[in-house]
């Protein structure tokens, strides 16, 4: 199902949603449900605004728009946000009210059975739209759906408070009626507070708020485990839509030629983009390095040998091209007389550690006295 798709099926269960609670609210004669099947209508209002930003959204990139039209999404999910507040606001002041008006006994106590089957109607109704919307806004990551989805499940919380009071004051007694604006009220307290929550996510969004942490970690745990992007630096991110763009300086020796740094940023970009499916474009900007790869290397190897407590001196180190990488020529000295076994198992340690390193492929070790 498409995002189109289901907005379309949002549509006409508003209608038949609203049509069916006017009808039943005048015939049962509750103006509650009378006033729910007209905000219902609005809804469409919402709907009709959703199908139009989600239609430009989509939109390609133009030279007017080279990174595309994705923050319509975030730019209308921050006005359906205001929209949820604005109607939390509402709901609060109507409990209010509707709480004082019983309490002065001037809200009908007859109440017919077709409210109540109004009400349960539209919580089904709702509540499968919301589970369909919110299923397909996060597997697709479009916020505007799920920013929607959440539209719907505020109305769906607004019958909830209605149904209960009605089926308690239709089985029970009448003063149960009393139980509709109490429970309401609170249920507009999570709708306001899920209003806030959106507003300061897409508020986020727009302003370029770094991605969350979780993802920007895999992103620079991708680029440091690749050989030759070791060097990287000012590493940013920004989302656009459900989108998220990546941008970050790579650091080359100068002995790299133009092919070689281009097939390394392909990698890295294949990389990153397969990890994280939500990545749109990674932006690389190459930098030259003073050294080569084999001066690196060197200052590598050396800084990492100083950790290995047997080693007493470094006499001598060469480094030599050896088909893909390079092979390493290492002569020490130990600080003891060790047996033959722990020569062997100390040598090995060595090799092991030093064929972490990037590039490095053989090495050999020859111990001095």
């Amino acid at each position: 199902m498409t995002p189109k798709k289901i907005t379309i099926i949002s549509v006409y269960l508003n209608i038949i949603l609203s049509l069916l609670k006017i009808l039943l609210g005048i015939f049962g004669k509750s103006q509650a449900i009378v006033a729910d099947g007209i905000h219902s209508l609005s809804d469409l209002i919402t709907d009709f605004g959703v199908l139009f930003s989600l239609s430009l959204s989509q939109k390609e990139k133009d030279d007017t728009h080279p990174y595309g039209h994705y923050r319509i999404e975030n730019i209308s999910s921050l006005l359906l946000s205001l929209i949820l507040i604005a109607f939390a606001g509402y709901l609060g002041s109507v409990s209010f009210i509707t709480f004082l008006n019983i309490l002065k006994k001037k809200l009908e106590k007859e109440i017919s059975f077709y409210v109540l089957l109004g009400s349960i109607l539209t919580i089904i109704g709702k509540e499968i739209l919301f589970r369909k919307t919110i299923s397909l806004g996060k597997k697709l990551n479009n916020n505007l759906l799920i920013t929607n989805a959440y539209h719907h499940r505020s109305d769906v919380f607004s019958s909830v408070a209605t149904t209960i009071g009605v089926a308690l004051a239709i089985f029970f007694s009448p003063n149960f009626i009393l139980l509709d604006p109490v429970i309401s009220f609170f249920l507009t307290i999570i709708i306001l507070l899920t209003g806030i929550k959106i507003f300061i996510q897409e508020s986020k969004i727009l302003v370029d708020t770094q991605i969350d942490k979780g993802q920007r970690e895999k992103i620079e745990k991708i680029i440091k485990e690749t050989e030759g992007a070791q060097y990287a630096h000012d590493i940013r991110t920004r989302k656009s839509g459900g989108k998220i763009f990546v941008d970050f300086h790579l650091s080359l020796t100068k002995d790299y030629n133009l092919q070689a740094a281009h097939e390394l940023t392909e990698i890295l970009e294949k990389k990153i983009k397969e990890e994280i499916k939500e990545v749109e474009e990674v932006f690389i900007h190459l930098e030259p390095r003073e050294e080569t790869a084999k001066d690196i290397l060197e200052k590598t190897i050396l800084e990492k040998l100083k950790t290995v407590k047997t080693i007493k001196e470094i006499k001598k180190l060469n480094i030599f091209p050896f088909y893909d990488g390079y092979q390493i020529d290492l002569e020490i000295s130990l600080f003891h007389n060790y047996s033959l076994k722990k020569l062997h198992k100390i040598i090995h340690q060595i090799e092991k550690e030093l064929k972490k390193l990037a590039f490095i492929k053989k090495v050999n070790i020859h111990i001095e006295p």
